[in-house]
């Protein structure tokens, strides 16, 4: 079931845009942490498509994580307190520890990022910004950005049942799987570049870059109320983070 919206889906996109910002200047494993089981989990939970959203987490935090135990974990050079010696590599307690840390700081990326994407009203998005009267081309790049990943994930669902329909079968062998990934992945990414090109010239020809203003045919939503939270929001977030960098530095 579909969340009920509350706020802008600018708001939304700045609140985990600041967020982020905020993980990077604290650099505190416990900050990281707590933004993991306090935000990022119940915004998981309450999205309305929670296994969705957590497989395209594990998808892309689990690669990540496994580089950043092999690289950090095998080879830091810091590293003091050796728990297994393997010649040219030593796993030690402050490379798994500073792996560790690494790990959680991108999986919360991950997660607020893939959270904030993955449940965006896009449409009013972008009838936002245009109402604002943002750049053009800058509206259409966060717009692609921000709608990347679902528009993904449908055509992967719709060229998954076309094979199916073909007669793909899964089967539960790692080569079974990885020939059907294979028989999606080629149509998704050719059908994609299509797309991105396909776009370019209706773009073009409906005078995209003609210099005049845009109009957008959605009403907007944003609210003077709101429009000045996220001027608080970012002054707080400057404040804040000028005071942690000043505090590390004395």
């Amino acid at each position: 079931m579909p969340r009920r919206r509350i706020y802008n889906p600018l708001t939304e996109l700045l609140a985990a845009a600041l967020l982020v910002v905020l993980v990077l200047v604290v650099n505190r494993w416990e900050f990281s942490l707590g933004v993991l089981l306090l935000v990022v989990v119940p915004a998981v939970l309450f999205s309305g498509k929670p296994r969705q959203i957590g497989l395209a987490i594990a998808l892309v935090a689990g690669p990540l994580l496994v580089s950043s135990l092999l690289l950090h974990g095998l080879f830091f050079p810091e590293g003091s307190r050796v728990l297994l010696d393997l010649g040219i590599a030593r796993v030690t307690a402050e490379g798994l520890a500073f792996a560790a840390v690494m790990g959680l700081r991108m999986s919360v990326f991950a997660g607020v990022l893939l959270t904030a994407a993955m449940t965006l009203d896009v449409p009013g998005l972008l009838a936002t910004m245009t109402h604002r009267g943002w750049n053009r081309k800058l509206v259409f790049i966060v717009g692609s950005a921000v709608g990347l990943i679902p528009h993904v994930a449908l055509r992967a669902r719709q060229i998954t049942r076309a094979q199916q329909a073909r007669g793909l079968v899964v089967g539960r062998s790692p080569h079974s799987r990885l020939r059907a990934l294979l028989t999606v992945m080629t149509p998704l990414v050719i059908g994609l570049l299509v797309d991105a090109s396909e776009r370019n010239h209706m773009l073009e020809a409906r005078g995209f870059s003609a210099p005049v203003a845009r109009t957008s045919y959605l009403p907007d939503t944003d609210t003077a109320r709101q429009q000045s939270a996220r001027r608080l929001m970012v002054a707080a977030v400057v404040a804040l983070s000028a005071l942690w960098l000043l505090a590390a530095c004395a």
